[in-house]
Protein backbone atom coordinates (compact mmCIF):
# COMPACT_ATOMS: atom_id res chain seq x y z
CA UNK A 1 0.00 0.00 0.00
CA UNK A 2 1.71 3.20 -1.19
CA UNK A 3 1.01 6.52 0.44
CA UNK A 4 -0.73 8.98 -1.89
CA UNK A 5 0.77 11.82 0.14
CA UNK A 6 4.06 12.87 1.68
CA UNK A 7 4.49 13.89 5.31
CA UNK A 8 7.07 16.33 6.63
CA UNK A 9 7.49 17.52 10.21
CA UNK A 10 9.52 20.58 11.12
CA UNK A 11 9.63 21.11 14.86
CA UNK A 12 5.94 21.15 15.80
CA UNK A 13 4.49 21.87 12.34
CA UNK A 14 3.38 18.96 10.16
CA UNK A 15 2.84 19.18 6.41
CA UNK A 16 0.82 16.61 4.47
CA UNK A 17 1.18 17.04 0.71
CA UNK A 18 -0.82 15.00 -1.82
CA UNK A 19 1.54 13.43 -4.35
CA UNK A 20 -0.55 12.09 -7.25
CA UNK A 21 -0.61 15.09 -9.61
CA UNK A 22 -0.82 12.79 -12.66
CA UNK A 23 -4.19 11.62 -11.29
CA UNK A 24 -5.25 15.14 -10.27
CA UNK A 25 -4.71 13.97 -6.69
CA UNK A 26 -7.89 11.93 -6.77
CA UNK A 27 -8.67 10.10 -3.54
CA UNK A 28 -7.99 6.43 -4.16
CA UNK A 29 -8.47 3.50 -1.80
CA UNK A 30 -5.05 4.02 -0.22
CA UNK A 31 -5.91 7.64 0.51
CA UNK A 32 -9.17 6.82 2.31
CA UNK A 33 -7.40 4.18 4.38
CA UNK A 34 -4.15 6.00 5.19
CA UNK A 35 -4.98 9.70 5.49
CA UNK A 36 -7.12 9.45 8.67
CA UNK A 37 -4.54 7.16 10.27
CA UNK A 38 -1.76 9.65 9.50
CA UNK A 39 -3.67 12.58 10.98
CA UNK A 40 -4.62 10.56 14.04
CA UNK A 41 -1.00 9.51 14.59
CA UNK A 42 0.12 13.13 14.41
CA UNK A 43 -2.56 14.06 16.91
CA UNK A 44 -1.85 11.10 19.17
CA UNK A 45 1.79 12.13 19.61
CA UNK A 46 0.86 15.39 21.34
CA UNK A 47 3.88 17.04 19.71
CA UNK A 48 2.22 18.68 16.69
CA UNK A 49 0.98 22.26 17.11
CA UNK A 50 -0.30 22.89 13.56
CA UNK A 51 -0.92 20.96 10.33
CA UNK A 52 -0.82 22.19 6.72
CA UNK A 53 -2.58 20.14 4.05
CA UNK A 54 -1.50 20.98 0.51
CA UNK A 55 -1.06 19.33 -2.87
CA UNK A 56 1.19 19.00 -5.90
CA UNK A 57 0.54 19.68 -9.56
CA UNK A 58 -2.12 21.93 -11.06
CA UNK A 59 -5.00 20.72 -8.86
CA UNK A 60 -5.60 20.27 -5.14
CA UNK A 61 -7.89 17.26 -5.59
CA UNK A 62 -10.44 16.02 -8.09
CA UNK A 63 -12.25 14.10 -5.35
CA UNK A 64 -12.92 10.39 -5.06
CA UNK A 65 -11.14 8.12 -7.52
CA UNK A 66 -13.93 6.69 -9.67
CA UNK A 67 -12.04 3.39 -9.96
CA UNK A 68 -13.22 2.69 -6.43
CA UNK A 69 -16.73 2.19 -7.79
CA UNK A 70 -15.41 -0.40 -10.26
CA UNK A 71 -13.46 -2.34 -7.66
CA UNK A 72 -16.31 -3.09 -5.23
CA UNK A 73 -14.70 -0.82 -2.66
CA UNK A 74 -17.76 1.35 -2.17
CA UNK A 75 -20.47 -1.23 -2.85
CA UNK A 76 -20.82 -4.87 -1.98
CA UNK A 77 -22.62 -6.96 -4.59
CA UNK A 78 -21.94 -10.28 -2.86
CA UNK A 79 -25.05 -10.06 -0.68
CA UNK A 80 -28.44 -10.27 -2.32
CA UNK A 81 -30.24 -9.62 0.97
CA UNK A 82 -31.13 -5.88 0.82
CA UNK A 83 -30.98 -5.16 4.55
CA UNK A 84 -27.42 -6.43 5.00
CA UNK A 85 -26.32 -4.83 1.75
CA UNK A 86 -27.72 -1.44 2.80
CA UNK A 87 -26.20 -1.75 6.27
CA UNK A 88 -22.82 -2.57 4.76
CA UNK A 89 -23.01 0.44 2.46
CA UNK A 90 -23.83 2.70 5.41
CA UNK A 91 -20.77 1.40 7.25
CA UNK A 92 -18.61 2.17 4.23
CA UNK A 93 -19.88 5.75 4.02
CA UNK A 94 -19.23 6.30 7.73
CA UNK A 95 -15.71 4.91 7.23
CA UNK A 96 -15.04 7.30 4.33
CA UNK A 97 -16.27 10.22 6.44
CA UNK A 98 -13.22 9.75 8.68
CA UNK A 99 -11.11 11.53 6.03
CA UNK A 100 -12.79 14.80 6.99
CA UNK A 101 -13.75 14.01 10.57
CA UNK A 102 -10.14 13.34 11.59
CA UNK A 103 -9.16 16.92 10.73
CA UNK A 104 -11.99 18.37 12.77
CA UNK A 105 -11.24 16.10 15.72
CA UNK A 106 -7.50 16.82 15.78
CA UNK A 107 -6.34 18.82 18.80
CA UNK A 108 -4.25 21.12 16.62
CA UNK A 109 -5.45 23.67 14.02
CA UNK A 110 -5.40 22.60 10.38
CA UNK A 111 -4.66 24.87 7.40
CA UNK A 112 -5.75 23.92 3.88
CA UNK A 113 -3.64 25.39 1.04
CA UNK A 114 -5.62 24.96 -2.17
CA UNK A 115 -4.52 25.42 -5.78
CA UNK A 116 -6.44 24.65 -8.96
CA UNK A 117 -9.45 22.38 -8.70
CA UNK A 118 -10.94 21.44 -5.35
CA UNK A 119 -13.73 19.12 -6.39
CA UNK A 120 -16.15 16.77 -4.67
CA UNK A 121 -14.26 15.01 -1.87
CA UNK A 122 -11.73 17.84 -1.90
CA UNK A 123 -14.42 20.19 -0.60
CA UNK A 124 -15.47 17.60 1.98
CA UNK A 125 -11.91 17.66 3.26
CA UNK A 126 -11.21 21.41 3.28
CA UNK A 127 -14.50 22.30 4.98
CA UNK A 128 -13.29 20.27 7.96
CA UNK A 129 -10.13 22.39 8.30
CA UNK A 130 -9.83 25.52 10.42
CA UNK A 131 -8.20 27.95 7.99
CA UNK A 132 -8.46 27.82 4.20
CA UNK A 133 -6.15 29.60 1.75
CA UNK A 134 -6.14 29.36 -2.04
CA UNK A 135 -4.42 30.60 -5.17
CA UNK A 136 -6.16 32.85 -7.67
CA UNK A 137 -6.51 29.94 -10.12
CA UNK A 138 -8.36 27.81 -7.57
CA UNK A 139 -11.93 26.76 -8.14
CA UNK A 140 -14.47 24.72 -6.23
CA UNK A 141 -17.16 22.33 -7.48
CA UNK A 142 -19.61 20.27 -5.43
CA UNK A 143 -19.45 17.59 -8.09
CA UNK A 144 -21.68 14.95 -6.53
CA UNK A 145 -24.91 16.46 -7.87
CA UNK A 146 -23.46 16.27 -11.39
CA UNK A 147 -22.93 12.50 -11.17
CA UNK A 148 -26.24 11.61 -9.53
CA UNK A 149 -25.05 11.48 -5.93
CA UNK A 150 -25.84 13.24 -2.67
CA UNK A 151 -22.60 14.54 -1.14
CA UNK A 152 -22.16 12.40 1.98
CA UNK A 153 -18.67 13.00 3.39
CA UNK A 154 -19.34 16.35 5.09
CA UNK A 155 -19.81 19.18 2.60
CA UNK A 156 -23.58 19.47 3.07
CA UNK A 157 -23.18 19.54 6.84
CA UNK A 158 -20.19 21.87 7.19
CA UNK A 159 -20.35 24.27 4.26
CA UNK A 160 -23.61 25.97 5.39
CA UNK A 161 -21.89 26.73 8.71
CA UNK A 162 -18.94 28.38 6.93
CA UNK A 163 -20.68 30.43 4.24
CA UNK A 164 -24.28 31.74 4.10
CA UNK A 165 -26.67 28.78 3.99
CA UNK A 166 -28.49 30.04 0.90
CA UNK A 167 -25.25 30.22 -1.08
CA UNK A 168 -24.24 26.76 0.12
CA UNK A 169 -27.58 25.43 -1.16
CA UNK A 170 -27.03 27.08 -4.53
CA UNK A 171 -23.56 25.58 -4.89
CA UNK A 172 -24.72 22.10 -3.82
CA UNK A 173 -27.76 22.07 -6.08
CA UNK A 174 -26.16 23.65 -9.14
CA UNK A 175 -22.79 21.90 -9.08
CA UNK A 176 -21.16 24.77 -10.94
CA UNK A 177 -17.57 26.03 -10.81
CA UNK A 178 -16.96 28.63 -8.10
CA UNK A 179 -13.85 30.77 -8.68
CA UNK A 180 -11.39 31.84 -6.00
CA UNK A 181 -12.60 35.43 -5.75
CA UNK A 182 -16.18 34.29 -5.12
CA UNK A 183 -14.99 31.76 -2.54
CA UNK A 184 -13.21 34.55 -0.67
CA UNK A 185 -16.16 36.91 -1.04
CA UNK A 186 -18.50 34.53 0.78
CA UNK A 187 -15.94 33.36 3.36
CA UNK A 188 -14.94 29.87 2.24
CA UNK A 189 -11.30 30.99 2.06
CA UNK A 190 -9.70 33.81 4.01
CA UNK A 191 -6.96 34.79 1.56
CA UNK A 192 -6.17 34.41 -2.15
CA UNK A 193 -2.58 34.38 -3.47
CA UNK A 194 -0.99 34.79 -6.88
CA UNK A 195 0.67 31.37 -6.88
CA UNK A 196 1.24 28.26 -4.82
CA UNK A 197 4.69 29.32 -3.65
CA UNK A 198 3.35 32.52 -2.12
CA UNK A 199 0.40 30.66 -0.62
CA UNK A 200 2.57 28.02 1.05
CA UNK A 201 4.92 30.69 2.38
CA UNK A 202 2.00 32.39 4.07
CA UNK A 203 0.56 29.06 5.23
CA UNK A 204 3.78 28.30 7.09
CA UNK A 205 3.88 31.79 8.57
CA UNK A 206 0.36 31.27 9.91
CA UNK A 207 1.28 27.81 11.19
CA UNK A 208 4.27 29.23 13.05
CA UNK A 209 2.06 31.81 14.76
CA UNK A 210 -0.41 29.11 15.74
CA UNK A 211 2.36 26.84 16.99
CA UNK A 212 3.73 29.62 19.21
CA UNK A 213 0.59 29.62 21.36
CA UNK A 214 -0.24 27.27 24.18
CA UNK A 215 -1.48 23.99 22.70
CA UNK A 216 -3.92 23.47 25.56
CA UNK A 217 -5.76 26.74 24.84
CA UNK A 218 -5.56 26.04 21.09
CA UNK A 219 -7.17 22.63 21.57
CA UNK A 220 -9.83 24.13 23.82
CA UNK A 221 -10.61 26.99 21.44
CA UNK A 222 -11.05 24.59 18.53
CA UNK A 223 -13.19 22.26 20.64
CA UNK A 224 -15.45 25.11 21.77
CA UNK A 225 -15.80 26.52 18.24
CA UNK A 226 -16.84 23.12 16.91
CA UNK A 227 -19.26 22.52 19.76
CA UNK A 228 -20.79 26.00 19.51
CA UNK A 229 -21.35 25.57 15.78
CA UNK A 230 -23.62 22.61 16.45
CA UNK A 231 -25.40 23.88 19.59
CA UNK A 232 -27.28 26.89 20.92
CA UNK A 233 -25.51 29.89 22.42
CA UNK A 234 -26.66 28.83 25.90
CA UNK A 235 -25.31 25.31 25.42
CA UNK A 236 -22.05 26.72 24.07
CA UNK A 237 -21.61 29.01 27.06
CA UNK A 238 -22.30 26.18 29.47
CA UNK A 239 -19.78 23.98 27.66
CA UNK A 240 -16.97 26.55 27.67
CA UNK A 241 -17.56 27.20 31.38
CA UNK A 242 -17.22 23.48 32.03
CA UNK A 243 -14.17 23.21 29.76
CA UNK A 244 -12.30 26.03 31.46
CA UNK A 245 -13.27 24.78 34.91
CA UNK A 246 -11.67 21.46 33.99
CA UNK A 247 -8.64 22.50 31.91
CA UNK A 248 -7.66 26.11 32.66
CA UNK A 249 -3.91 25.96 33.24
CA UNK A 250 -2.69 28.90 35.31
CA UNK A 251 0.95 28.17 34.54
CA UNK A 252 0.33 28.68 30.81
CA UNK A 253 -1.49 31.95 31.52
CA UNK A 254 1.29 33.23 33.76
CA UNK A 255 3.98 32.17 31.28
CA UNK A 256 2.17 34.02 28.51
CA UNK A 257 1.85 37.19 30.56
CA UNK A 258 5.48 37.11 31.71
CA UNK A 259 6.71 36.51 28.17
CA UNK A 260 4.77 39.52 26.93
CA UNK A 261 6.24 41.68 29.67
CA UNK A 262 9.77 40.41 29.08
CA UNK A 263 9.37 40.28 25.29
CA UNK A 264 10.48 36.65 25.13
CA UNK A 265 9.03 33.58 23.46
CA UNK A 266 7.14 31.31 25.85
CA UNK A 267 7.93 27.60 25.83
CA UNK A 268 4.79 25.63 26.52
CA UNK A 269 4.62 21.94 27.28
CA UNK A 270 3.25 19.68 24.58
CA UNK A 271 -0.08 17.99 25.05
CA UNK A 272 0.18 14.48 26.38
CA UNK A 273 0.05 11.70 23.84
CA UNK A 274 -3.13 9.64 23.73
CA UNK A 275 -1.55 6.26 24.46
CA UNK A 276 -2.87 5.99 28.00
CA UNK A 277 -2.15 2.26 28.08
CA UNK A 278 1.55 3.02 27.63
CA UNK A 279 1.52 5.35 30.63
CA UNK A 280 -0.49 2.85 32.63
CA UNK A 281 2.02 0.08 31.91
CA UNK A 282 4.92 2.27 33.04
CA UNK A 283 3.39 2.56 36.50
CA UNK A 284 3.40 -1.19 37.02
Amino acid sequence: MSKPFDVEIDNSIAHIRFNRPEKRNSMNEDFWNLFPKEVEELDDSGEIRALIVSSTGPHFSSGIDLNMFNNDVVEDESENEPGRKAGYFKQQVLYLQNVANCLEAARFPVIAAIQGGCIGGGIDLVTATDIRLCTKDAFFIIEEINVGLVADIGTLQRLPKIIPAGIAREWALMGEKVPADRAKEVGLVSSVYDDQEEMLKNAFEIAEKLASKTPLAMWGTKEILNHSRDHSVKEGLDYVALWNAATLHKEDVMMTMMSKMQKTNPEYKNLRDKNFLKHKSKKK
